[in-house]
């Protein structure tokens, strides 16, 4: 859980009531009734919000860009040294993905990016010297194949395989086992996923705020 704190400038046209029912979602330890954030929001007094970083509680980032559409002026703090100093919404830095996730995707792309760069060296082979394309058209093939998944290894594997005297399993384990990594991750991001969206539906710590009884 993390404290921010949120300021408005309200002209005439802009709804309080309904600003204040979106800020009662993130307020945990504060008077959250809208009645009291209204009088906060009319007062032009800093709010301060719990905003959490878990998949299952309300999105800041998300109720920030429905301020921004509706042209609604405010301005963000964060807790520094026992005080609020003014920031904007990135140097809050709410976003809920993980850094290993970003860190794991940023090595399975590196890796593919890699393997894709080795391979285009044996499928140029392949074209200039089992076709006789020349070397502009052998070039250009070898790019356009090097990137398409599957066929790239396909043709990498039989240009080291007839061309180089590659081993079967060698070239097997070369050409097609940087994709196991990437399946894996492909599948574990499935399930992970799967889970986020579960514990979002049965998992809401949430539910007080829409009922009368806490407005």
């Amino acid at each position: 859980m993390k404290k921010i704190a949120i300021r408005f400038s309200i002209d005439e046209h802009d709804d309080v009531k309904s600003i204040a029912q979106h800020l009662q979602r993130f307020i945990v330890e504060d008077d959250y009734k809208t009645s009291s954030i209204a009088q906060k929001i009319i007062a032009n007094e800093r709010i301060v919000l719990d905003v959490g970083m878990e998949d299952n509680m309300p999105d800041f980032e998300a109720l920030a860009e429905v301020f921004d559409e509706d042209e609604i002026e405010y301005e963000l703090y964060k807790a520094v040294n026992g005080d609020w100093d003014k920031c904007e919404l990135d140097d809050l830095e709410l976003s809920r993905v993980p850094e290993w996730i970003n860190i794991l995707v940023g090595l399975n792309i590196i890796w593919y990016g890699v393997m894709t760069f080795w391979q285009i060296f044996y499928i140029y082979d392949w074209y200039n010297q089992k076709y006789e394309w020349g070397g502009i058209v052998s070039t250009l093939g070898s790019l356009i194949a090097t990137v398409i998944p599957i066929y790239g290894s396909l043709v990498a594997y039989w240009s080291a395989t007839e061309l180089s005297d590659w081993g079967t399993y060698e070239a097997l384990f070369a050409f097609f086992g940087y994709y196991l990594p990437l399946l894996l991750f492909i599948i574990w991001l499935i399930f992970y996923v799967a889970w986020e969206v579960a514990k979002a539906f049965w998992g809401d710590r949430w539910y007080r705020f829409w009922y009368s009884e806490f407005n």
